[in-house]
């Protein structure tokens, strides 16, 4: 009687350990995939973040000299409706930007995620600006308040949206 009643302790007792154990192992493998999760999240804000600053340095940064590689940056890294519109007034700008000589010089102060998911961020810079041209050939400093909406397009984040927000 003795050996059956240690017997079945001794199986309460392993069974209670396993249920422990499996528990255990699916409370850390939850835990493991959260933060996997997480730092995919951050990985995907801080993507997106650095593809905005980008944009909106080179938005900011031209020469009159090299326009069109310089309008090229800002075409590669842009889609849909933003893109169809910088194409479309480019050459406009270029004659403008040729004619008075002109050239900016981007630096990006701050950037922040307003909101994102995997595919889709918005994405606020401050950018200031030192602008030449032929009538102010020392130079103007500018400030620009940008919002950007990112997307994520074949694994690279582009801007599809471009506001200049103050």
């Amino acid at each position: 009687m003795i050996s059956r009643i240690s017997r079945r302790g001794t199986t309460v007792v392993a069974w209670s350990l396993s249920v422990l154990l499996l528990v255990a192992l699916v409370a850390a493998t939850l835990s493991v995939l959260a933060l996997r999760r997480q730092h995919t999240r951050d990985e995907d804000r801080a993507a997106a973040m650095q593809a905005a600053r980008q944009l909106a340095l080179d938005f900011t940064t031209y020469d009159y000299g090299t326009w069109d590689a310089d309008a090229k940056r800002v075409l590669d890294d842009s889609t849909g409706q933003f893109k169809e519109e910088f194409a479309s007034g480019s050459n406009s700008v270029k004659t403008e930007v040729v004619t008075n000589k002109a050239t900016s010089k981007g630096d990006v102060k701050e950037a922040a995620v307003v909101s994102n998911d995997k595919d889709s961020a918005q994405v606020l810079v401050i950018v200031n600006a030192v602008v030449t041209n032929t009538a102010a050939k020392d130079g103007v400093e500018r400030r620009y308040r940008i919002k950007l909406d990112m997307v994520r397009e074949s694994n690279r984040w582009l801007t599809a949206d471009f506001q200049v927000v103050g």
